[in-house]
């Protein structure tokens, strides 16, 4: 698998370490909006990835014609340069690879010479930490991908815009969530909000506690009075770890909060936190 460096505060930009620009270039943005994109089956047959990434593309890729095709064809489509990729990678924070590896999903363009690390890479988003079990995140697969076509014609519509701006267009994406119910999983909670009353005390909104299957009935509906958590969080608490923390529309994953912060102790778990709802709530006064 390709590994991606990630910069900390970019860990949901689209990366492309080259004299650590974030930015890819946008002939390869331009490219992919005409090519044909390959969505990449898993080796592991018996796994669930190949069956629901499929289900994802049909109910959810709207930006190019696509196919699915296995590894052994990946191996010839990689040396393509109007071809484009849907495929899991392995990425990691730049330099600091001893605080997590994740399961990611990546866009990539085909190179001349099939490389597969030095493919250009549109837009890479972490699913789980690479510890964490499939079921963590195959259920959100289809809002990953509609997340990933909106970021491209987000790059597509600002052609020349600076790795700067392009940071602070994520940290201040940031939106009123009063009028939506958003939906979470209890073991993504930290332990003063894991009930609808504790969370009241830190949150105004409209909350509810529901099953993994729900989010994704909720995504497959795209449901617009749904908002749904994506954290990537270690499974085990460990100091220094990071967890990132994104909120997103069920009917189109419009971001409505990007936050991040590192594991340090019983008030900075890897769960969501307190924090996270008190600085929601002070967008939505």
């Amino acid at each position: 698998m390709k590994t991606i460096k990630l910069i900390i505060i970019a860990i949901f930009l689209s990366v492309t370490i080259n004299a650590q620009q974030f930015m890819p270039e946008s002939k390869y943005v331009k490219a992919f909006l005409d090519s044909r994109t390959y969505f990449v089956q898993d080796n592991n047959i018996f796994g669930m990835y190949n069956s629901v990434i499929k289900e994802a593309a049909e109910k959810h890729w709207k930006i190019t014609e696509y196919t699915i095709i296995n590894k052994d064809e990946f191996n010839n489509k990689r040396y393509v340069p109007t071809a484009s990729m849907i495929i899991q990678t392995v990425s990691h924070f730049e330099g600091q690879e001893e605080l997590g590896v994740f399961t990611s999903l990546s866009l990539l363009m085909g190179k001349k010479g099939g490389d597969i690390n030095t493919m250009p890479d549109i837009v890479t988003l972490p699913l789980a930490y690479n510890d964490a079990d499939y079921d963590d995140y195959q259920y959100k697969l289809g809002l990953a991908l509609v997340y990933m076509q909106n970021h491209v014609k987000w790059l597509d519509e600002n052609p020349d815009i600076e790795d700067k701006a392009l940071l602070n267009h994520f940290k201040n994406s940031k939106k009123n969530t009063k009028d939506k119910t958003l939906y979470l999983l209890k073991n993504e909670m930290s332990e003063e909000i894991n009930t609808i009353s504790g969370i009241k005390a830190f949150y105004s909104g409209e909350v509810k506690f529901v099953s993994k299957e729900e989010i994704k009935q909720a995504i497959d509906d795209k449901d617009e009075t749904v908002l749904i958590l994506h954290m990537v969080a270690p499974v085990r608490a460990v100091k220094g770890s990071v967890v990132t923390k994104m909120i997103l529309s069920a009917s189109d994953a419009e971001i409505y909060y990007f936050d991040y912060h590192r594991v340090k102790g019983k008030n900075q778990t890897n769960k969501f936190l307190t924090s996270d709802f008190e600085k929601m709530n002070e967008i939505n006064e």
